[in-house]
């Protein structure tokens, strides 16, 4: 399985460090137990000697020390095993399909990962670990040294064991079933509590959240519940797993006073090797269902990590320079049965400024996605600067394309890393590309300044300063194609228009491509098509279309 080898080989070192320390351990624990027999016989015999408790000491010693240095390894593997396979979550949003993504809930989503992650690293670490490091070793040591003692009770001892693995079968149907339900119940518990944390406003405002909380009782009733029955089933497999230990013990004293030929220390040693025979095969039950049970989870997990990926996004012809010339052939698009575009035909030279307008639903932003290589034209093809785009290799484009959307997207963290990222670019800079976008008097506010917080998705300023910091990006990068989708419809008129005038003029050696929230806007750009019901209808400057087209007047007095 890739998701398991990638983490497996990023930490094998370690991993065969823990596992020789824990059968290291593991078989130092049970020689102790069998030399202890030695030991105890000897006292019977008055054959004890100094030497023999020393070596005794030395081992119970070492056993302590190797015990003490496991933890390292141990809670280093736990940790980082967890935090690597929730990675892999991130990786893959570098490479997967955009329409695949927009698919997703982010509350579905933060629960598949996280469940994913967490079942991802139990099944290493819990299961396979344990069974190489701990379960294995400790059985068949046991085992040995069972036989060494009485091969009878060695046979006793695995008559047993078939009878634990049939009773694993059986608990292991009945707890498949909660688990799966508990999951599902999980995720939607998890996708109401997101959505709620994530639209107070629009909650609260309509009365919502009531009906939340009612769904979200429900909802843990179901976990609380299905948590429970599995509690319950394991509880009735240790019981039935204890009877049979007790018996097994029963016999075997039963057997010690009818033959007659076992020893004091050898009923000791038995007693205890007993126990530790069948403590491997009854923890190894445990993470057996625990194992099965974390793929249901796992296999959710993985459905995500395996959804389809943006072939050409690290494959292709590498892009070293771009001019930003894009040629649009005869391209159309659907979403399902839903025609979007239909035979688009258009040439954005270099350096020229270009907008597109028409009604919701007209297509004016799956043009931009196109363009922006995050969906494929079903028919057709993109060129940028004479290459067909499904040729290119996506991650050199992108260092070419700035592309802003009016979601404004502002994450969680100060005002001069939502602006610069990890540049190392001087305050004043910065300041004064605050003062082009509008944002002076709201920079002259703030206590800590650049260093202000702005809260996740910037929740803590508003929709207008949002779209402006985002807009202020576009002065620290460079880019040479720029795509505007409605990213100035939070701002006012007056703002909106002295914002887009000063990045036009400071960047102007730039391909522009907009999506106007108002029209007046885009009056001094280079052309502008209309789009309508997927069809490019007209297309000309603002004051020829003004002039001539009955449609695009309609749109002016609709976008005012």
């Amino acid at each position: 399985m890739k998701l398991f080898k990638e983490v497996i080989k990023n930490n094998l070192k370690l991993m065969i460090i823990y596992v020789i320390l824990g059968i290291t351990f593991t078989f130092l624990g049970l020689y102790a137990t069998n030399y202890f027999q030695v030991i105890i016989d000897s006292f019977g015999t008055n054959t004890t000697t100094i030497s023999m408790i020393i070596f005794y000491g030395i081992i119970l010693l070492v056993t302590a020390i190797i015990g003490y240095i496991d933890n390292y390894p141990d809670r280093k593997l736990f940790n980082k095993l967890y935090l690597e396979f929730k990675k892999q979550s991130m990786k893959k949003l570098k490479t997967i399909d955009y329409q695949e993504y927009v698919k997703i809930g982010t509350g579905r989503l933060s629960q598949q990962v996280e469940e994913g992650a967490t079942s991802a690293r139990d099944a290493l670490y819990y299961f396979w670990l344990k069974l190489l490091r701990e379960l294995l070793p400790g059985a068949l040591i046991s085992l040995i040294f069972i036989g060494k003692i009485e091969i009878k009770i060695l046979y006793a001892v695995l008559v047993g064991y078939i009878f634990v693995i049939i009773l694993t079968n059986i608990v292991l149907k009945i707890l498949y079933d909660l688990k799966e339900k508990i999951i599902i119940n999980q995720e939607l518990l998890n996708k109401h509590l997101i959505r709620g944390f994530m639209e107070l406003v629009i909650f609260r405002t309509n009365k919502k959240y009531d009906t939340e909380l009612s769904k979200i009782d429900e909802e843990i009733t179901d976990i609380t519940k299905g948590r429970t029955k599995i509690k319950l089933v394991h509880e009735i497999f240790f019981t039935a797993f204890e009877i049979l230990v007790a018996i097994i013990k029963i016999i075997m004293l039963v057997y010690a006073v009818i033959s007659k030929n076992l020893t004091i220390g050898e009923i000791v040693v038995l007693i205890t090797l007993l126990g530790k025979a069948y403590e491997p095969i009854a923890i190894f039950n445990v993470e057996y269902i625990d194992y099965k049970l974390n793929k249901v989870s796992l296999k959710r997990y993985i459905e995500y990590l395996d959804l389809k990926d943006v072939e050409n996004m690290y494959e292709g012809k590498e892009l070293k320079k771009v001019t930003g010339n894009i040629k649009i052939q005869d391209v159309s698009f659907a979403y399902k049965e839903k025609q979007v575009l239909t035979n688009i035909n258009l040439d954005i030279k270099e350096k020229t400024k270009v907008a597109f307008v028409g009604e919701t639903g007209s297509g004016k932003s799956t043009i931009i996605k196109l363009i922006a290589g995050l969906i494929k034209p079903q028919s057709g093809k993109i060129q940028l600067d004479g290459v067909d785009l499904n040729k290119i290799k996506l991650d050199s484009y992108y260092e070419h394309l700035s592309y802003l959307s009016q979601d404004s997207p502002i994450f969680d963290g100060t005002l001069k890393e939502n602006i610069v990222f990890d540049k190392d670019i001087s305050d004043e800079k910065i300041i004064e590309v605050l003062k082009l976008v509008e944002l002076e008097k709201f920079y002259s506010k703030l206590k800590n300044g650049l260093q202000t917080e702005l809260g996740e998705k910037g929740i803590l300023i508003s929709g207008g300063e949002r779209q402006r910091i985002a807009l202020a990006r576009l002065f620290f990068d460079d880019s040479k194609i720029i795509i505007l989708d409605e990213a100035t419809s939070a701002m006012d008129n007056i703002t909106e228009e002295k914002v887009m005038e000063n990045i036009m003029e400071k960047l102007d050696n730039r391909t522009f491509i907009i999506i106007a929230h108002r029209l007046n806007t885009i009056k001094n750009v280079d052309e502008i098509f209309v789009l309508r019901n997927g069809e490019i209808i007209e297309s000309g400057t603002y004051k020829k279309l003004q002039k001539t087209s009955e449609y695009f007047q309609e749109l002016s007095l609709k976008k005012k």
